[in-house]
């Protein structure tokens, strides 16, 4: 980290700059802090690649791309500006030391560190997998070290740079130590590089020294990674053993991401329950530099940031994890949105944080052959409400705790999450009149203020009277009162799906979920795998109440390729009711229905495939052209999807024809509603509009006062059309039926205006999310 330079700008969109990171290919990388306290990593494109017309287009789809990654260990992308003059985009900054800066000051780490780094990076590699991106730059420095995990970073921006001047004229894209033998020669590259590369990082973890490391230049280390075994005598000989397997040659015979998370942490290993996850040492660095980093003030010009001198009272709760700027108030502390009476154990006076925490692993994904009972765990109830806050005080003061404490339970050991999210802040609803002015929005029923460190870029899930708040686990809220029933760390919204009016988590296989307790029926489980095959669900498409629709790799144990398919399994009958060949030509963001006995799904190649859902076999297909991850829609009779990448057309799901077709002018069709005979979209101009299902003719068009979210799609609850804004913008609600805008809703004092509206309903209220909070808003 090194101080501001004459030539830095004070901030770059909404984020004041507080010092720089670093620099690289595509530019300069700033440390900054929003107005409402949230500090981010800012990375400013460079301005010879900014004024390349095609570099921003490939930059602008990563972004949106990138935005898709919904992984606990990576950095998420928060806030992005393609079209600016100079493109930025923001992710969420990470408090902790680089594998880098660790092992170089600590030394290598201990094998069971190893072992809990090697699965959690190969879990976020899965979720950057699952977004249809390739890392291609996996090396220590862009793994970072925080107390609750490793954080993968700078995920897919590389790939911006495909087919520009830069790649045409020969410049590799990687790191020369760290890059997989395919990318060495300039082959096309996949995940299974990104698994050579991850091999290549956890022989640095565990030796200090990567496995082609030499005295010679960068030629003759590119030799020795297409050429030369790896150097793994320093290894444990366990260890030696699952890491040879990913640096083996042949991308084909590498294991998957999730294959080597299952094999590196095989249940009931050590590793896989220890308290600490790192060396005393490193851990208290962790602390020690979070602590300072959240204490940092905008510093003058060449000078370094230096953090306030303070000295923390007896009580202060630690944790390098939290960048929330809570209060503290009489009776208990205010930390990180989370009420918690202060801990009997005194903490030591600042800037030295105590001991580290013990943080335990967080849960790795396995593959779906594992079939022992899921292990013991202890759903965490709602937190109690919290005091009014207080005036603002220093940040060191408040870095919540993000620690786990182990209680008994089923005469075993479980771990019940401390912070199960945050509290709900009751309001009262408006009365049959709306309760406000014309054109004033109404106040939220319930608000809920979310301090997972991880916002994931997509809806809350909406089923009967539970509203299930997607992060880096799952808190599941009182659709009416907004408080918290559980929370479920294990969990992500990439393991669960809704079927049959209940939520299903296919994590180690197949379970319905307790909305009222949040565990897990284990009556319907289904066994994944059998002949000695392994069954990795790969995306979740979709379900009604019949079955559950997959993609899957089937393979043999061990190994990383296999045959891709579609499978159906009933989870109530807890057997598999078919499974068909899936010629996806490549990897992608498969979203899915299921309506009118017809599944659909989307393709990689822009396509959107018909099944029926009886055997699976393939009806009809369509090619939406799509560059960009866009939802599947329908109702009973008709798909609505993209035509050229831009218009919108609408398909019969009885045969597959076109019915009709909107030519886009002004852009991109927008993420459509389909409701009682209605389609609601956006044609990429500052308004929404309504069209007849039936005939695609206008039926209105209302003026919004700026433009509607690109990604997000609208919810239609008792008559009013509830429109999500994009950046920067507020929630719209138009009256359904005349097309009347008749209320903006907007919170200033929600820090992270710079992105998306979410939206889901359960018919009476809209929940609308942005950023980590989630309101409750009524038809109005």
């Amino acid at each position: 980290m090194e101080p501001l330079e004459a030539n830095d700008p004070d901030a770059i969109g909404p984020y004041r700059l507080v010092a720089r990171l670093g620099a690289g290919g595509m530019g300069r990388v700033y440390l900054a802090r929003s107005a409402g306290g949230r500090t981010v990593a800012v990375k400013v494109v460079r301005s010879e690649l900014a004024e390349d017309r095609e570099f921003r287009t490939r930059f602008r789809r990563e972004v949106d791309a990138a935005r898709a990654v919904d992984g606990a260990y990576t950095a998420p992308v928060v806030d992005a500006d393609p079209d600016s003059p100079t493109p930025w985009l923001a992710t969420a900054y990470v408090l902790g030391l680089s594998l880098t800066e660790a092992v170089q000051q600590y030394g290598p780490l201990p094998e069971q560190s190893v072992r809990a780094l090697g699965a959690r990076l190969a879990e976020a590699l899965h979720a950057i997998h699952g977004a249809g991106l390739v890392h291609r730059d996996l090396k220590p420095s862009n793994v970072l070290l925080a107390a609750d995990g490793p954080r993968v970073i700078d995920f897919g921006i590389a790939r911006a740079l495909d087919g520009d001047s830069l790649t045409q004229t020969g410049v590799v894209v990687g790191s020369p130590g760290f890059m997989s033998p395919e990318q060495a020669m300039g082959r096309p590259i996949g995940a299974a590089g990104d698994v050579f590369s991850l091999g290549s990082v956890l022989v640095y973890a565990a030796s200090g020294h990567g496995p082609f490391d030499g005295e010679s230049g960068v030629a003759a280390q590119l030799y020795r990674v297409v050429h030369d075994q790896p150097e793994l005598r320093e290894l444990p000989a366990g260890l030696r053993t699952v890491i040879e397997s990913c640096l083996t040659k042949d991308p084909a015979r590498r294991p998957a991401p999730l294959e080597l998370a299952a094999r590196l942490l095989p249940e009931g290993t050590p590793a896989a329950t220890a308290g600490n996850w790192l060396p005393a040492p490193v851990a208290s660095a962790l602390a020690t530099h979070a602590s300072s980093v959240m204490d940092m003030e905008t510093p003058s010009r060449g000078t370094p940031a230096q953090p306030p001198q303070y000295t923390a009272p007896p009580d202060a709760v630690y944790s390098p994890t939290s960048t929330d700027l809570p209060n503290p108030a009489s009776g208990t502390m205010r930390l990180g949105h989370q009420a918690r009476t202060p801990g009997p154990a005194p903490m030591a006076p600042a800037p030295m944080p105590p001991s580290p925490m013990a943080v335990p692993p967080m849960p790795t994904a396995q593959p779906m052959a594992a079939q022992a009972a899921s292990p013991a765990w202890a759903p965490t109830q709602a937190p109690a409400p919290t005091p009014a806050p207080a005036p603002r005080v220093s940040r060191r003061l408040f870095l919540a705790g993000g620690g786990l404490v182990a209680t008994a339970a089923a005469g075993g050991t479980a771990w019940a999450l401390l912070r199960p999210g945050s509290k709900p802040e009751p309001k009262p609803a408006p009365g049959p009149s709306g309760g406000q002015a014309a054109g004033q929005a109404p106040q939220p029923v319930w608000t809920y203020t979310s301090t997972d460190p991880v916002v994931a870029q997509r809806s809350a899930l909406v089923l009967t009277d539970t509203v299930y708040v997607p992060g880096t686990g799952i808190t599941a809220l009182d659709a009416g009162s907004g408080s918290v029933r559980w929370a479920r760390p294990d969990l992500s919204a990439a393991h669960c799906i809704a079927g049959g009016g209940q939520l299903l988590t296919l994590l180690r296989g197949a379970a319905a979920i307790d909305p009222k307790s949040g565990r897990n029926d284990v009556g319907s489980r289904v066994a994944w795998g059998s002949d000695g095959k392994v069954i990795q669900v790969t995306q979740l498409l979709a379900a009604d109440d019949q079955a559950v629709y997959v993609k899957v790799m089937v393979t043999k144990q061990y190994e990383s390729t296999g045959d891709q398919m579609v499978l159906a399994f009933d989870p109530a009958r807890v057997n598999i009711k078919w499974a068909q060949p899936d010629q996806d030509p490549q990897a992608s963001i498969s979203t899915g229905r299921a309506t009118g006995g017809v599944l659909l799904h989307s393709r990689g190649n822009g396509g959107i495939v018909a099944r029926d859902v009886k055997d699976g076999r393939e009806l009809w297909q369509v090619d939406a052209r799509t560059i960009e991850p866009w939802p599947v829609w329908c109702d009973d009779k008709r798909l609505y999807c993209l035509a050229d990448d831009a218009d919108l057309q609408a398909v019969g799901l009885a045969d597959g024809k076109q019915q009709w077709r909107l030519k886009s002018y002004a852009g991109r069709f927008t993420p459509v509603l389909a409701a009682e005979g209605t389609v609601y979209t956006s044609d990429g101009t500052d308004a929404v509009l309504a069209y007849d299902a039936e005939t695609g003719k206008k039926r209105w068009s209302c003026a919004l006062p700026h433009e509607p979210s690109l990604t997000s799609q609208p919810v239609l609850a008792g008559g009013t059309l509830f429109v999500p804004g994009g950046a920067h913008n507020g929630l719209y609600a138009v009256d359904a039926r005349s097309g009347r805008l008749k209320w903006t809703f907007e919170d200033p004092s929600n820090p992270v205006m710079y992105n998306d509206w979410y939206l889901s309903t359960d018919g009476r209220l809209a929940f609308a999310r942005l950023g980590s909070k989630v309101y409750a808003l009524p038809a109005g």
